[in-house]
């Protein structure tokens, strides 16, 4: 291979990606980014659902299907891509860790896809999807909640004698002068017991009570 041969590779521009094959490509991406768009759609659990995050993930998957395109055609362009992304400083703030999971899981997609490794992301995908739906249903099935009594002259052992035969913990008694806070956690209940919250409600000296649903980052 003579130095023109190999000049020439460097500034030579693949033909296999044809306007109709871009099309192809870029359609298998949307119905990929649409199963991740639909799994982190249900399998959401917190408090403030993002619709822009998630429209973000289908484009994150289409933006790294083109830069691969880009990148496997033309050796100077991926060198040059190398150069241009390294650059770029996100300052986006992630408050949910499974958000950084989805980010991940849709450049990896549109990176495979880009690269015309379909059977990899297919399968990758639909695995993947099947797994944020299994791990999801944990939240469902087993639930905490944290009940905020508020009162004046509250006595513990009549808060604990109202939770007697389930599981509950008392995380915290906060008093100051007359004033009384405590705050119990109650395991296992898989809907607000109306008696429970009845019963609370007629304890001596209670002003209010607040039961909220503990989900590991956020209550509500």
């Amino acid at each position: 291979m003579s130095k023109n041969d190999i000049i020439q590779m460097f500034y030579t521009t693949s033909s296999s990606f044809t306007a109709e094959r871009i099309f192809l490509v870029l359609c298998l991406a949307l119905a990929v980014s649409m199963v991740i768009f639909l799994t982190y759609r249900f399998t959401y659990r917190g408090v403030s659902y993002s619709s822009s995050f998630n429209v973000s993930n289908v484009l994150i998957l289409l933006t790294a299907v083109v830069i691969m395109i880009m990148i496997s055609s033309n050796i100077v362009i991926s060198l040059g891509m190398v150069g241009a992304l390294s650059i770029v400083r996100f300052r986006t703030a992630i408050k949910d860790p499974r958000d950084t999971a989805f980010i991940f899981w849709s450049i990896i997609e549109g990176l495979s896809i880009g690269s015309q490794n379909f059977r990899l992301a297919l399968v990758s995908t639909i695995f993947i999807a099947i797994v944020a739906f299994l791990f999801s249903g944990h939240v469902t099935l087993y639930k905490r909640y944290l009940i905020i009594l508020r009162g004046e002259g509250l006595q513990l052992k009549d808060v604990e004698a109202l939770f007697a035969g389930r599981r509950y913990q008392v995380r915290t008694v906060t008093t100051a002068g007359d004033s009384t806070e405590m705050i119990i956690q109650l395991a296992g209940a898989k809907t607000i017991d109306p008696a429970l919250l009845e019963a609370l409600n007629q304890l001596p000296g209670i002003q209010n009570v607040n039961w909220l649903l503990e989900t590991g980052e956020a209550l509500g």
